[in-house]
């Protein structure tokens, strides 16, 4: 089982460092990989440099990307959050010769609406951040700033960057050059009276152009005064035509969008009645591109080339007056787009991964044997989990839906109650942008705050409040909570603005785009006679809403988390102690299984599982006698069939013996036999022939056991045995019976009991050992011609005056023959055996007399056997005469004798082949 595990450590850890890098990289995880583009979403502002890379503010002021000249994507840029989770944005850049990038990053709050600080940040050519060069804070501000602040109109001029700040009644410009620690002021001027600054562009005295938040456009004289230059009277303008996004070419020429006529003009402070429109509504079809001017910005560059954003869109106007094609998109690099691939091939594996972990741990880990506490710990905490999340989703659905509700009717209540704080009459007489902070404007902005700022919160929670004027079915700003956008922008009229001023109708809805997730109302503003002349909307910033709810989300999670762990805790407890009684009987039972037969179980509890304990102790009871019967039974069969024959079966039990296995074996054979036995009982009763035959065999059998050997059959008054290992052990078995019958022959005699002697056959050779009979009776058995030889030897034993008599295949298969004394006795030819047969006959346990004359006795008699097997019969019959001389006793010699003298006389016949022939 530890490969499974192994398994599962290792899949949970690469899915671990998939996951951890797919973590790292997972903002990659929003783009779809097959997109190789990726398209502008909210472009504010556009800069090129000298190299002809192109700069975008875009995503709604939160990421700058830098582009090459083919529109590959180099990098981006995040604004990032501050550490308490406060929001920067990006209002404006420029891109010095080296291609470093300089930004103004503003700090807003967490809603997106105040400004609370400033930053002019620096950042390198490759994009990584460098220095914070100039900060100012915006909290103790006299006036609060919507949305963008007072660092304005960055701008490169040879090795220095030149910046403007509003200081709301005053402008001063800075300088930092390549050795200035910090910004140095280079100029400060006033405001005309109730004069504030828009936008701004020229850096020396005389040159310097500002538009203010209430249509006009002034010069900076050297004096530090300042003179009109649009819009001049007699000018074919109104005050409605607002200059949007002032920006000075190379030539002194102002360009600026003008969202009332809907154009991008151009006009020469030295010739200011001549406004030239460089686009309009009208003609931009033939030029080949699309505006919207509702959000169009512009950005002159130093080559008098202006880059045009448009929401989504970016164009240049070159300064011969032609356009370049529509640019709605940058490209990726191949590196990008395999890094792309690579994260979500890592989510993929990560996923995969995670799946099969799951797949290991459940199926494969979990097949192990494991506490049943620890597998209540595995359903239960999945069963918990997805419980506690569906309760979560529920109640969280449940309170964002009664949220999202409170909070249309809270809008809409804010809305129309706009008809009290905004007077009808009023609003209708207010004209052009001139009135922008006069007495009207600062009533309705009075009681406007007076409404939102009752809250001790000075960030108003997210509330974002327009007044619109209504005039001739068009709609214009006239306060809003962005000094971005100017009085009497116009603003596009929708189905939801055409229900409040012409049905008089109050509208809630929403929307969610980069600036953030937003509810609305709209409420129609009537004058005196009912008439509607506006619409007060009020919205909000759901962001923090939402992350309030994540908070309450995540709130409720962690309390139905204790609260489930609580549960399971008590759950796991009540488990455990249940469990401490089932631990005892599993432990009792493990016990039994282990063989501890007398083991009993002590459960106290008065329950389902005492009862189970006391049902346990009566089993253990019954297994303890039908174990022992078992064993008794066992040891019986082990009788009948050695243990070692089921070993050659490959069977455990004699229960698991069928009829007809088999094997093929090359064993020793060795076949023991007491010589006349038949003469032997008939002196005998038949109670005495078996005590007679189980006294010998009970005497004998043991020195077959103990040289390694089985008793395969017993042959009535003797055994066949089998040797399966080693051909010594059967011949020093052999040896040890021969001897061991002098003993028993001593205790007969001195009985009175008649002698016994036996005959050994040994053989060596294959055989086949298996179960015959049928059904209901089987029996061991050795099937073989090797047997059967080795029951010949034991009968020839006598006749040729042998103890032991065993064949070549024995003699060749000994480890060391020289250690045992035999001798040579020839071929043999035996009736029934086509084949002689190569004998020795074995005296090493002959009595000592026997054994002393066959050893003295063994050169001379092998002699006489090779000249008997080579016809030379006179030889080996005076050969043999003198072994017979020596030992009147050997059968062997005699029956040579004779056939040597016979033959010798008479001659061989035709078919004698040089072997010693007995019957």
């Amino acid at each position: 089982m530890r490969k499974p595990v192994a398994a599962f450590l290792l899949v949970l850890l690469l899915a671990a460092a998939a996951g951890a890098y797919v973590f790292h990289e997972r903002q990659l995880l929003a783009e779809n990989p097959l997109h190789r583009q990726h398209p502008f979403i909210n472009l504010a502002m556009a800069v090129a440099d000298s190299s002809g890379h192109l700069y975008v503010i875009d995503n709604a002021k939160k990421t700058i990307h830098k582009m090459d000249a083919s529109g590959q994507l180099q990098f981006s840029i995040e604004s990032g959050t501050s550490e308490s989770g406060e929001r920067y944005r990006f209002n404006d850049m420029a891109v010095d010769d080296q291609g470093r990038l300089y930004a103004v990053r503003t700090l807003l709050d967490s809603y997106g609406l105040t400004v609370k600080s400033e930053q002019l940040v620096r950042y390198g050519a490759n994009g990584s951040f460098e220095v914070v060069l100039f900060e100012q804070d915006y909290t103790d501000a006299k006036e609060r700033r919507y949305r963008v602040g007072g660092l304005k109109n960055l701008q490169m001029r040879g090795d220095a960057l030149y910046f403007y700040n509003d200081e709301d009644d005053r402008v001063s410009g800075y300088r930092i050059g390549p050795s200035d620690a910090e910004p140095v002021r280079t100029i400060s001027f006033q405001l005309p009276a109730g004069k504030y600054l828009a936008d701004i562009d020229g850096f020396e005295p005389g040159g310097i152009y500002y538009s203010t938040r209430s249509g006009e456009i002034y010069r900076m004289e050297r004096d530090g005064s300042s003179t009109l230059v649009y819009p001049l009277p007699g000018l074919d303008r109104t005050r409605r035509n607002f200059p949007e996004s002032l920006g000075l070419d190379a030539k002194g020429r102002l360009l600026y969008v003008d969202y009332n006529a809907r154009s991008i003009s151009r006009f020469d402070p030295s010739s200011p009645y001549i406004v030239e429109e460089l686009v309009n509504e009208r003609d931009q079809a033939d030029k080949g591109i699309e505006l919207s001017f509702s959000r169009t910005r512009i950005n002159v560059n130093e080559n008098s080339d202006t880059l045009i954003v448009d929401d989504t869109k970016l164009y240049i106007l070159y300064a011969d007056g032609s356009f370049s094609p529509e640019m709605t998109a940058m490209s990726y690099s191949d590196r990008y787009i395999l890094h792309r691939w690579l994260v979500w091939a890592s989510a993929a594996a990560c996923l995969l991964l995670l799946v099969l972990a799951a797949k290991l741990f459940y199926y494969d880990v979990l097949k192990r044997r494991l506490s049943i506490v620890f597998k209540q710990i595995l359903v239960f905490i999945p069963a918990v989990a997805a419980a506690m999340i569906l309760l979560s989703m529920i109640i969280y659905n449940t309170f964002v839906a009664k949220m999202d509700r409170e909070t249309a009717r809270e809008l809409a209540l804010l809305a129309v109650n706009g008809d009290n704080l905004i007077d009808g009459d009023l609003l209708e007489a207010i004209s052009s942008p001139l009135e922008y902070r006069g007495d009207t404007y600062n009533l309705f902005r009075q009681r406007i705050n007076s409404l939102f700022e009752n809250s001790p919160d000075p960030d108003n929670h997210g509330y974002y409040k327009v007044v619109y004027k209504v005039e001739n079915g068009a709609l214009y700003r006239i306060l809003e909570d962005d000094d971005g956008v100017h009085m009497f922008s116009p603003f596009p009229v929708t189905e939801d603005n055409i229900k409040v001023f012409r049905d008089g109708s109050v509208v809630t809805g929403g929307w969610s785009d980069e600036t953030g997730n937003w509810k609305y109302a709209i409420a129609p503003i009537r004058n005196s006679a009912g008439q509607i002349v506006g619409i007060f909307e009020t919205d909000r910033n759901m962001d923090e809403l939402i992350a309030e709810r994540k908070a309450v989300m995540q709130s409720i999670v962690t309390s139905i988390v204790l609260i489930s762990v609580g549960l399971l805790l008590v759950l796991l407890l009540m488990t455990f102690l249940q469990l401490s009684s089932l631990r005892k009987l599993r432990n009792s039972v493990i016990e039994i299984a282990g063989g501890r037969w007398d083991t009993e179980v002590h459960i106290r509890s008065r329950d389902e599982i005492g009862d189970l304990g006391e049902s346990v102790n009566a089993m253990a009871a019954c297994i303890r006698d039908y174990i022992g019967q078992v064993e008794a039974l066992s040891q019986s069969y082990y009788r009948f069939v050695p243990q070692q024959f089921l070993h050659f079966l490959n069977k455990e039990s004699i229960l698991d013996v069928q009829l007809g296995d088999q094997v093929e074996k090359n064993m020793t054979t060795l076949v023991c036999n007491i010589r006349d036995f038949y003469q032997l009982s008939k002196r005998m009763t038949p109670e005495e022939n078996f005590n007679f035959v189980n006294s010998f065999l009970k005497r004998f059998g043991p020195y077959v056991r103990n040289r390694n050997g089985m008793i395969g059959k017993y042959l009535g008054a003797g055994f066949m045995a089998l040797f399966p290992d080693s051909t010594d052990d059967a011949l020093r078995a052999s040896i040890d019976l021969r001897k061991e019958i002098d003993r028993y022959h001593s205790h007969r005699i001195g009985s009175g009991n008649v002698h016994a002697d036996i005959g050994i056959g040994l053989h060596k050779g294959p055989l086949r050992l298996g179960i015959i009979g049928e059904e209901q009776r089987l029996e061991s058995s050795v099937i073989s011609d090797n047997v059967n030889i080795a029951s010949i030897l034991e009968r020839l034993t006598e006749p040729l005056g042998a103890s032991i008599l065993m064949t070549d295949s024995v003699v060749k298969t000994l480890a060391d023959a020289s250690r045992f004394q035999f001798r040579d006795l020839g071929y043999i030819q035996v009736g029934g055996i086509t084949e002689p047969i190569h004998l020795y006959d074995v005296y090493q346990g002959d009595p000592d007399t026997i054994r002393a004359l066959k050893d003295k006795t063994k050169t001379l008699f092998e002699e006489a056997v090779t000249y008997y097997r080579v016809g030379r019969f006179y030889d080996a019959r005076e050969a043999f005469l003198m072994v017979i001389k020596a030992n009147r006793q050997d059968k062997a010699a005699q029956l040579y004798f004779y056939l040597c003298d016979e033959y010798f006389r008479n001659g061989t016949g035709e078919d004698w082949n040089g072997t010693l022939s007995v019957s």
